[in-house]
C-alpha cells in the first residue's frame, strides 16, 4: 500500500496542537494543515494528518485524547439520584395495561413511583353557519362534558385494577398516581414530562392491532423526538412475565452521545442482573477506525461495570434490519436500546414501515435515549 497522508481529526488550534503533541510523544510523525501561524482559529479546523503506515496507531492515540471529553458522560448520573418517577401514559387499552406492568416490576426494583397520565381529546370544530352558534356551542359543550366524564370514569377504574394488582402481588414500596388532561396526546404528555421531570416514561404502543383510536406509533414518535426523557417503548405483543435478569442489545454509531445513554441505561437497571451485548452494524467493511472505536468503548464498559457481563462486537451486514433480527435471536435479547437523534433510524423504526413490522414481530421493548444533538 502506497504511503499517504491521511486526516484523523480536524479540531481547533489549541486541540490539535494537543493532539499533535501526543502523537510526535508516541513517535507517530504529525503534519497539521490549514494551519495559520497568526491567526489561532481557522476557519473550517485544523487538519490532523498521519501517514498511512501509522494509521492504526494514530487513532488509537486519538480515542485516547478524546476520552477526556467524554468523562463527565459516565461520570454525570453517579452524583444524581436513582430512578424515582416513572411515567406512564394510558389510552386504557390491552398495550397500556402491559406497559403499566414493566413499570410496576422496574418500580419495585428502584423504590419509585409512577404516574399514570391519560389525555382526552378537546374536539374543536375549525367553521360553522353562523345561526348554528348557539346550537354548536350548547351541543359542543355537552360533548365535552360526556367525554370528561368518561375519561373521568375509565382512568378511576383502571387506576382500582393496577392498586388491586399491586396488593395482590404483594408489591411494596412503589407509590402509583394518576392524572387526567384535555388535549393533544404527545405535546400534552410532552410538557407533562417537563413539569413532572420523571426518569424515564414507560409507553405502550400497538404491535398488530388495527385500533386507530389507541396511543399509536405517531404519538410515541412525537414523544421520543421531543422529551430528553429515556423512553421506554413497550409493544403491545410484549408480554410481561417479571423481571430478573435482561439482557440488553445496545446498537452503537460510536457518537458521543452513546457514552451518556450508556450511562444512564446502566444506572436505570442498575438492581437488574443485566448482560449487555454493545453492538456496531456496518454496511461495508469494518475498517481500523471502527475497530479502535469498539475498543476504546469496551475498555470504559468493563473498566465501569466491572460487575457485569459486557460483550462488544462489530458485525458486518449489509441490511441492519437483519442484523438486529439475528442479534436479538441468537442472544435472546429483552431490551433492544439505542440513541435517537431527529430523522434517524428510530423514526422510522415506530412508523408503519417494513422496519416497524420487523422490530415489533419480535416483541422486544426498546429504551430509546434522545441525543443532545
Amino acid at each position: 500500500m502506497k504511503d499517504q497522508l491521511i486526516t484523523i481529526a480536524i479540531h481547533n488550534y489549541a486541540r490539535a496542537e494537543v493532539l499533535r503533541t501526543r502523537l510526535e510523544a508516541e513517535g507517530v510523525e504529525c503534519h497539521l494543515k490549514n494551519i495559520n501561524l497568526i491567526h489561532s482559529v481557522i476557519s473550517g479546523g485544523v487538519k490532523v494528518r498521519v501517514h498511512s503506515r501509522d494509521l492504526e496507531k494514530a487513532l488509537r492515540i486519538v480515542e485516547k485524547t478524546s476520552e477526556q471529553f467524554r468523562e463527565d458522560y459516565l461520570d454525570e448520573l453517579s452524583e444524581s439520584r436513582s430512578v424515582q418517577r416513572i411515567l406512564v401514559p394510558i389510552d386504557f387499552s390491552d398495550y397500556s395495561v402491559n406497559a403499566c406492568r414493566y413499570a410496576i416490576g422496574l418500580a419495585e426494583k428502584l423504590n419509585a413511583e409512577i404516574k399514570l397520565m391519560h389525555v382526552y381529546y378537546n374536539p374543536v370544530v375549525n367553521s360553522m353557519p353562523l345561526t348554528d352558534t348557539y346550537y354548536y356551542q350548547v351541543n359542543m359543550d355537552e360533548v365535552i362534558r360526556e367525554i370528561e366524564v368518561k375519561a373521568k370514569t375509565n382512568m378511576e377504574e383502571f387506576y382500582k385494577d393496577i392498586k388491586e394488582k399491586i396488593e395482590k402481588d404483594n408489591i411494596e414500596g412503589v407509590k402509583i398516581d394518576y392524572t387526567l388532561v384535555r388535549g393533544i396526546a404527545s405535546e400534552e404528555i410532552i410538557e407533562k414530562s417537563k413539569e413532572y421531570k420523571p426518569d424515564v416514561i414507560i409507553i405502550g404502543t400497538r404491535g398488530k392491532g388495527e385500533r386507530e383510536n389507541d396511543l399509536i406509533g405517531s404519538v410515541t414518535a412525537k414523544i421520543i423526538e421531543d422529551t430528553k426523557v429515556p423512553v421506554l417503548v413497550i409493544p403491545e405483543d410484549s408480554f410481561y412475565q417479571g423481571i430478573a435478569t435482561i439482557n440488553i442489545l445496545y446498537t452503537t454509531n460510536f457518537d458521543d452521545s452513546d457514552y451518556k445513554a450508556l450511562s444512564k441505561l446502566m444506572y436505570i437497571l442498575s438492581p437488574f442482573d443485566i448482560r449487555l451485548y454493545c453492538v456496531h452494524i456496518g454496511t461495508e467493511e469494518t475498517n481500523v477506525w471502527d475497530k479502535v472505536k469498539m475498543e476504546s468503548l469496551k475498555d470504559k464498559l468493563l473498566k465501569q461495570y466491572s460487575d457485569y457481563e459486557i460483550e462488544c462486537s462489530l458485525l458486518k451486514e449489509e441490511d441492519f434490519l437483519t442484523g438486529i433480527q439475528n442479534i436479538i435471536r441468537e442472544k435472546k435479547i429483552d431490551i433492544l436500546s439505542m440513541v435517537t437523534h431527529k430523522r434517524s433510524l428510530i423514526t422510522k423504526l415506530i412508523n408503519p414501515s417494513v422496519t416497524r413490522k420487523v422490530l415489533f414481530h419480535t416483541n422486544i421493548p426498546f429504551l430509546v435515549f434522545h441525543s443532545d444533538k
